[in-house]
């Protein structure tokens, strides 16, 4: 039976999860709601179910949520900053370089992991369980420390941001303005501070339970080649897709980090000898686009293993759930980190661009004056984002 396009399941993959999130939408548009930012829209979807187990999870444990809320306050305003001075970093580097490509990218469901131009396609399974992950306890923690406070929810919900998901709690807006600074802050930031502990968490658990497995159960037989660009020095020496790389100018390595360690002590123009399960290659390395004191040979590429006689025997191919979790575990370190650090931004109706809201009304006491203010900052941000995404395009074409 003929196998479909990884790229055109990809288009189907998005097609379809983005047709069942409209249909969603259309039901329920009576709690629907359409903001702008310029010229995205902002699409909020707003529900009063699961307050009151919400409710009751965060006025049990009270003290505990408001220590936690209080402390998420730094870290929150410390990853906007982070966010904030990496995008006008890259900005720089795109403006003397374009050809660096696209910094951000579109996060969207797809055959296999792969980069197309403005898009990050990650496997269908692994998008969507990391996507529910995140928000749940994202919007979880959000309500959950607004009723340590004792602030009243009115609803919780989700959103897209044009097509990026977003999830946010909505409080009682007039009591929510009236509570102590402290409290709206903690509220506000501990959605993505949640978002770094799960990431934490995931960081913790393949460190000491799922890589330790892995090592134990699977041999490392060398690095197989999934993508050559042509042009490029390993299509040039002859390598091709499937390949099995085993040693470097006969030195061997036991993981890709070994055989990237081996890659960093070459330079541009140097040539090597690959050994491969189809012979040797002998390969003269190039120059990498993005640091050019850095050898490059052309190639993607995975550890290629398999499972040991004596695991095989037991288990048979049980074991590669293992690596299933191991991947799962990658895109859900990978998307709490990113998109907590994405809703940190200072850009209105994120929370990021709430808690600077709040905290410049607070410094400066002039609303009018806080408010142009914070526009700035905000307008400033999203132009920074826009530009990270659409920059290298736009300036290549020039």
């Amino acid at each position: 039976m003929a196998s479909i396009d990884p790229f055109m399941f990809s288009l189907i993959a998005v097609a379809v999860i983005y047709g069942l999130i409209a249909i969603f939408l259309y039901k329920n548009r009576a709690n629907v709601q359409i903001q702008w930012m310029l010229f995205i829209p902002v699409i909020l979807y707003r529900s009063k179910r699961t307050i009151e187990q919400v409710r009751k999870l965060g006025r049990a444990y009270s003290k505990f949520w408001q220590i936690y809320g209080t402390i998420a306050i730094p870290v929150a305003f410390g990853g906007m900053i982070i966010i904030f001075g990496f995008l006008a970093y890259q900005v720089y580097k795109i403006i003397q370089d374009p050809s660096l490509g696209a910094s951000v990218q579109f996060i969207l469901p797809g055959a296999t992991a792969s980069s197309s131009g403005l898009v990050q396609f990650i496997p269908v399974g692994y998008f969507l369980g990391a996507l529910a992950i995140i928000l749940v306890v994202h919007e979880l923690m959000h309500g959950v420390v607004a009723e340590a406070f004792n602030l009243k929810l009115k609803s919780v919900g989700f959103g897209l941001l044009a097509i990026i998901p977003l999830a946010f709690v909505e409080p009682d807006e007039k009591q929510f303005n009236n509570a102590p600074l402290r409290a709206r802050e903690a509220v506000l930031a501990s959605g993505a501070f949640t978002n770094f502990v799960v990431a934490a968490i995931v960081i913790g658990l393949t460190t000491f339970a799922v890589a330790p497995a892995i090592a134990n159960t699977f041999d490392f037989n060398g690095l197989a080649i999934e993508h050559i660009s042509e042009g490029l020095p390993a299509d040039l020496a002859g390598l091709e897709k499937g390949d099995v790389i085993t040693k470097v100018s006969g030195q061997t390595f036991s993981s890709v980090d070994g055989f990237v360690k081996l890659m960093r002590d070459k330079t541009p123009g140097q040539t090597v000898i690959l050994t491969t399960n189809n012979g040797d290659k002998t390969v003269t390395l190039g120059e990498d686009p993005k640091d050019t004191s850095k050898p490059y040979l052309g190639i993607k590429f995975k550890g290629d293993v398999s499972i040991k006689p004596s695991v095989e025997a037991v288990f048979g191919q049980t074991p590669w759930i293992l690596y299933n979790i191991a991947e799962f575990f990658f895109w859900l370190f990978i998307l709490n980190v990113g998109i907590g650090l994405f809703n940190l931004l200072p850009i209105g109706p994120l929370d990021g661009g709430k808690m600077a809201n709040f905290l410049v009304t607070d410094i400066l006491k002039n609303k009018k004056i806080a408010q142009k203010v914070f526009m700035l900052i905000s307008y400033m941000s999203l132009a920074l984002l826009v530009f990270n995404i659409f920059g290298p395009v736009v300036l290549s074409g020039i």
